[in-house]
């Protein structure tokens, strides 16, 4: 295993926008392969991710590798921690692996076909889609895995909505609402691919989604549609509710758009390419995500640019903010960015 670790003190040419009192010191981690697997991080702020070298990389919050394991297929997926505290991933190998926080190998099964999803957890059975066009579960009490068959490849983020139920997307161009035996309560059909995006279930249990047909759309759990928005390009990235009632969500087209709950457009932010990444939060008043133009944009949740930071490479993957205040990015080139603010960002703009 190789890795570079250099540090960079983020000069002024790096730095631009609107509140040039914001700077940030930056740990740049090189690891071999490209890196699609969105970070998580643990309660003790280890961060985790996989990447196309077909490896697991544990970080502490520092940016020091502090584990990292091989499997047998690139690692697209992005891990997740179950209630039991450990930490699941699928690989295109057709293994899922289970892990301690720190990165010790707990088990590994496979229930198969390559693993191209982020696997869930409800009622002690594990969700997940796989290349093979099947919504699995397995029954982690009695290690039975049972299947439902969607014909196309499901390469949809699950989500475990607020009453135990999963939600997923797939190339089927269906989002499914399955129970925790997998029998099927609703669908929605788009004219599109569903990807990545992960589903979001709003307060009043609606479901807010995105799909390649370019379209955001908010929906029933019974599969009825309320609103959908049209954007300029395919929708990859999940959207994000921000405490004020702003859904916000990135676009092919390049452009982060800021929505009332009602399906209106507040504003939008244009960058110079496309938006995979998704939206994460920082602060009540502040938003940051990655464009494939080789920034990060600190925003306003009202959709007005704060700050921007030039990086070496195109950013597919999600960001994760720290419980100490530090900020981590991946690029697709596999550089992971620990970013520490020097002053105090998370203070209401």
């Amino acid at each position: 295993m190789r890795y570079i670790l250099i540090l960079l003190l983020l000069s002024n040419q790096l730095l631009f926008g609107q509140n040039n009192n914001w700077s940030f010191d930056i740990t740049t981690v090189k690891i071999d392969g490209y890196v699609f697997s969105s970070l998580i991080k643990t309660p003790n702020d280890n961060v985790i991710l996989g990447s196309h070298n077909k490896t697991i990389y544990f970080f502490n919050d520092n940016g020091e590798i502090i584990k990292s394991y091989k499997t047998g297929g690139w690692i697209h997926a992005t891990p997740n921690i179950l209630s039991d505290s450990s930490v699941v991933i699928g690989s295109y190998d057709g293994n899922i692996y289970f892990f301690t926080q720190t990165g010790e190998l707990l088990n590994k099964i496979k229930p198969g076909g390559s693993i191209f999803t982020e696997i869930v957890e409800s009622d002690n059975k594990l969700f997940f889609g796989t290349n093979k066009g099947r919504i699995c579960s397995y029954n982690l009490t009695n290690k039975r895995l049972n299947v439902l068959n969607v014909n196309k490849l499901v390469h949809g983020t699950p989500r475990v909505l607020s009453n135990g139920n999963i939600i997923i997307g797939s190339n089927n161009k269906e989002i499914i609402i399955i129970d925790k035996n997998e029998n099927i309560l609703s669908k929605f059909k788009t004219n599109g691919w569903i990807m990545h995006s992960k589903p979001l279930e709003l307060s009043n249990n609606n479901i807010i989604f995105g799909s390649y047909d370019n379209y955001l759309y908010n929906i029933t759990p019974d599969g009825n549609l309320i609103w959908k928005f049209k954007t300029g390009g395919k929708i990859h990235s999940s959207p994000i509710e921000t405490k004020d009632g702003i859904i916000i969500v990135g676009s092919y087209d390049g452009n982060i758009y800021f929505l009332s709950k009602k399906g209106k457009l507040i504003n939008k932010f244009k960058t110079q390419k496309k938006i995979i990444s998704s939206v994460t939060i920082l602060n009540d008043s502040v938003v940051i995500v990655g464009s494939f133009d080789k920034h990060i944009y600190f925003l306003s949740n009202k959709g007005d640019l704060l700050k921007t930071i030039k990086v070496n490479g195109r950013i597919f993957s999600s960001p994760v903010v720290l419980n100490n205040g530090n900020i981590v990015f991946s690029t697709i080139g596999g550089e992971v960015l620990f970013i520490k603010p020097r002053n105090n960002i998370y203070s209401k703009n």
